[in-house]
């Protein structure tokens, strides 16, 4: 390109932009005109004020951009141009942004209708700047629209995310600042482009909007950076710049960008652009939240930690949950109102185990899996997952309460829980994620869920989770049992159950002294014990259970002995 023709369309372009300029400067001189002295106070003062100055560095940039003589090389034209269309973009964004602000409080109807009138002649240097018959024409349809309030579609006081604006132009940061900050969002800043890589390394947010042309490193490289550290597969970066060519946008949507927004920016289409990309990670968070706690699924889909995801050794307490009686229940009920029944109740165990941070492993049919210690370190996961247990027997009477006359039966569930280590991950697919234990340990779990059938009570544990407990969970141990497909025997102990009588741990000692009696070979005193403990508790499974080994054992004695018992099945 001759330096000839490089000052030919500068002085075009100066010959159109100028006017333009002088315009604007003139009508923003005129806007305090149209409201009475003693009511230009406060922000709108201050904004009036704001304007006034744009306005001037505005008409002076616009000179010395386009009103004298080029003097570069013919080879720098088009970056001048590049460069220069970005400065000026700048600068109408500040005016665009505080005029839009203005207009959203307006004091009189003339001052509103003066801020239409710079509006119009702001599009219209837009076009000018930009170089296209279609921003002319979008401008003129433009220069008569009324201004539209943000949505904020928020509670008061609620916070809808945290967003980061790296922009090194501080009245651009202060105008996305006064846009978003109403519509509940809270706000952190990067002034360049390692600032902004840095608060992304150190902070989770939930979108960024990101400038092009910074100091440091530029929006290009920021991006590129952020790519290689796997930050764009999860937060979206929204980029808002005044640069406007199509290759800058097609650069940044190929690197991972999640869209593209030049200025001066429109804030209904900034909040429709960005409310869209939230929606998008929501959408991620709700794989998560399937399984893990409300903060715990956030914190994995802003910033997922591989070595948390990854399968590693760890002790963890596995809780599995079986409803009685599922079977009869739904064959009865037929499949729609099954499906009612077991949401219902599925739905309310659910809610336990997430509140008392577990992770819900599966549902399989009428049963639910759930697992505390992964995949954040919980050091009582024990109690946590015993806790959990006993809150699941103590919804029952209110489940009952909603559900006995449609399904014509008591809900029931037998419940395991058993500590141990696991190999802990993602169990599932590269098709459907699935986060829970592997190992003998959640075999165990299940099979003392199994074991709750035969002996005649809902809630059991292993003697690992009954040693990790603290002294306020009453329990007693019931016996020493070997399960099927692991040799290991394993001492069940159950949990003082909700609602129990006042005198529980006073029985629970009585049974324990029954069963060392037994296991001692003294079986005529466990007989004893057992006997008297009946009188009482006449219906106690454990108890009953011991009995009939007591008897069994008197009857077969004098031949090989052992109190370990070989459960029968499953």
């Amino acid at each position: 390109m001759s330096s000839v023709t490089s000052q030919a369309i500068l002085s075009l372009l100066y010959r159109d932009l100028g006017p333009a300029a002088e315009q604007l400067s003139r009508l923003i001189n005129e806007l305090p005109e149209t409201v009475p002295e003693e009511d230009i106070e406060g922000q709108i003062k201050d904004d009036i004020g704001k304007l006034l100055e744009e306005a001037d560095a505005f008409q002076a940039d616009v000179k010395d951009w386009c009103g004298g003589a080029y003097h570069g090389e013919k080879d720098s034209f088009e970056g001048y141009m590049r460069h220069s269309r970005h400065e000026v973009r700048n600068r109408l964004n500040h005016l665009f942004g505080i005029i839009q602000l203005v207009q959203m409080m307006p004091p009189t109807p003339a001052f509103s209708e003066k801020c239409i009138e710079i509006v119009g002649v702001l599009e219209r240097c837009l076009s000018f700047v930009t170089g296209t018959s279609k921003a002319v024409e979008e401008a003129a349809s433009r220069a008569g629209e009324q201004p539209h309030a943000l949505p904020s579609h928020c509670e008061p006081g609620e916070v809808r995310g945290c967003l980061l604006i790296a922009d090194d132009d501080a009245d651009n940061r202060l105008i996305l600042d006064r846009l978003l900050s109403p519509c509940g969002f809270e706000i952190v800043f990067a002034v360049n482009g390692l600032e902004a890589v840095e608060q992304m390394s150190e902070n989770d947010f939930d979108a960024v909007l990101l400038d092009i042309e910074m100091p440091e490193m530029n929006g290009f490289e920021v991006l590129e950076s952020l790519r290689s550290t796997g930050h764009l597969r999860h937060t979206p970066v929204i980029v808002v710049t005044g640069l406007q060519e199509e290759t800058d946008a097609v650069r940044c949507i190929e690197i991972g960008a999640e869209d593209f927004l030049s200025r001066p920016i429109r804030p209904a289409l900034l909040m429709a652009r960005l409310n869209a990309s939230l929606e998008k990670k929501k959408l991620r968070e709700k794989v998560f939240e399937q399984h893990f706690t409300p903060e715990l699924a956030r914190e994995l889909a802003r910033n997922p930690d591989p070595m948390k995801m990854q399968a590693r050794q760890a002790e963890v307490s596995v809780l599995f949950c079986d409803i009685r009686g599922f079977s009869t229940i739904s064959e009865r009920l037929g499949p729609s109102q099954t499906i009612d029944w077991l949401s219902g109740v599925m739905g309310e165990f659910s809610t336990i185990v997430i509140e008392l941070g577990g992770v819900l492993v599966d549902y399989t049919g009428d049963e639910l899996m759930a697992m505390w210690g992964a995949p954040n370190r919980q050091p009582n996961h024990a109690a946590l997952a015993c806790q959990a247990a006993l809150d699941i027997m103590a919804s029952l009477p209110k489940l009952n309460e909603k559900w006995e006359e449609l399904i014509g039966a008591e809900t029931s569930v037998g419940i395991g829980v058993n500590t141990g280590d696991s190999l802990v991950g993602n169990v599932g697919t590269h098709r459907k994620f699935k986060y829970g234990p592997l190992g003998t340990a959640v075999n165990l779990a299940s099979r003392v869920q199994g074991a709750t059938k035969y002996l005649k009570t809902s809630l059991l544990i292993t003697g690992e989770t009954a040693s990790q407990l603290p002294v306020h969970f009453g329990k007693r141990r019931l016996c020493q049992v070997v399960v099927k497909n692991i040799r290991k025997p394993v001492n069940l102990v159950e949990l003082e159950p909700p609602g129990s009588c006042d005198d529980w741990s006073e029985f629970a000692a009585q049974y324990e002294h029954a069963l060392k009696e037994f296991e001692e070979s003294n079986f005529r005193r466990a007989s004893s014990i057992l006997s008297d403990v009946l009188m009482n508790i006449p219906n106690d499974g454990p108890c009953l259970q011991l009995m009939s080994r007591v008897v069994e054992a008197m009857l077969n004695e004098g031949k090989d002995f052992s109190p370990t018992w070989t459960l029968p099945g499953k």
